[in-house]
């Protein structure tokens, strides 16, 4: 209990510090060349209106009661409102976040399901040529960013490419659509396949390879521990040995990795929905920070700063269910 308050009290922290200084940088924005409200508005408000936003957030008062005010309607579900969308803010954030969460939701789960059974079998077969072209492939896809990688797949699996061999003609891509629609996978599956598939692959495959060299890399050390030789002397068939005790023991570095990776996946989004037109959080918050759109980018970035804190507060949960050696340190701390 005391470890679980303290990561709490480091979750309000670091959710002060982001959500404060992204206000602050805003509204330092906000109030050149004229005064927020008017920016905030947009066009040309009347000065009744100015004066009405200037009073209800409190726009004309210091950052720290701006905030509290903001913070208070926030968590009581008023997030403010977006007049470039013509939306409360929470409801426009209620149409994007599905998008985002579904690319999160399928990158993570297609890049840990790619990335166990490959590093598994790196580990177990140690400096032979799957490793080592493994490794080589996985090194090269770490070092390509979101936004090298999405036109390049958009190249192969989304334009249409005729190649003539001969008198033969070979066509390659125009299988996925170039502009996403959101359709939901309870509404039209095959093409809520269709229009993710790309997207989805583009920040799956950065993923997996860094979760696969992190995993493999414990996985060789785990291999080499005195339990596995003592399984093994036991007469522990070499599957068991491997995918339970050696998995199980060199699971630390991918759940931290996928702790870590989050950020990643945001900043991954981003690039993703603008490049190819999916309607998510990624898109609005760039969309509303180049309008300056107070309101939606503080909500947004709040939103996703605690996503990303508490899924970090549940892989450090994770630890001690895996290891209950830390299970009892931390009981004894």
């Amino acid at each position: 209990m005391r470890y679980f308050l303290q990561r709490l009290l480091q979750f309000v922290i670091v959710f002060f510090i982001v959500t404060f200084g992204v206000m602050v940088l805003i509204r330092m924005g906000l109030n050149a060349p004229g005064d927020p409200a008017r920016t905030l508005l947009g066009g040309a408000p009347s000065d009744q209106l100015i004066a009405e936003t200037t009073a209800k957030y409190h726009l004309d008062s210091n950052y720290l009661v701006q905030y509290w005010f903001w913070f208070w309607n926030f968590i009581q579900g008023d997030m403010g409102y977006s007049v470039q969308n013509s939306l409360p803010v929470f409801d426009l954030i209620k149409l994007r976040a599905t998008v985002t969460l579904l690319l999160g939701f399928y990158s993570i789960t297609f890049a840990v399901l790619i990335a166990v059974p490959l590093a598994v079998r790196q580990a177990y077969k140690r400096d032979s040529v799957f490793d080592r072209t493994a490794s080589g492939l996985t090194f090269m896809f770490v070092s390509v960013p979101a936004i090298v990688l999405a036109p390049i797949l958009t190249i192969i699996l989304i334009d249409k490419n005729v190649f003539s061999i001969g008198d033969y003609q070979i066509t390659i891509g125009g299988w996925f659509p170039r502009v996403g629609n959101k359709v939901y996978p309870w509404e039209d599956p095959v093409e809520h396949i269709k229009n993710f598939f790309v997207p989805v692959l583009v920040l799956t495959i950065p993923l997996a390879a860094v979760f696969t060299r992190l995993l493999r890399g414990d996985m060789v050390q785990t291999l080499q521990a005195d339990f596995i030789t003592l399984a093994s002397a036991k007469g522990v068939s070499p599957r068991r040995v491997l995918w339970l005790h050696g998995l199980r023991n060199s699971l630390f570095s991918l759940l931290t990795g996928v702790g870590l990776q989050l950020g990643g996946i945001v900043g991954g989004a981003i690039v993703v929905e603008t490049f190819f037109d999916l309607k998510g959080m990624g898109a609005m918050l760039v969309g509303a920070i180049l309008s300056k759109d107070l309101f939606t980018v503080q909500s947004t970035a709040a939103i996703l700063v605690a996503c990303v804190v508490t899924v970090n507060l549940i892989v450090d949960l994770l630890y001690a269910v895996l290891d209950p050696r830390i299970r009892h340190a931390r009981a004894l701390a």
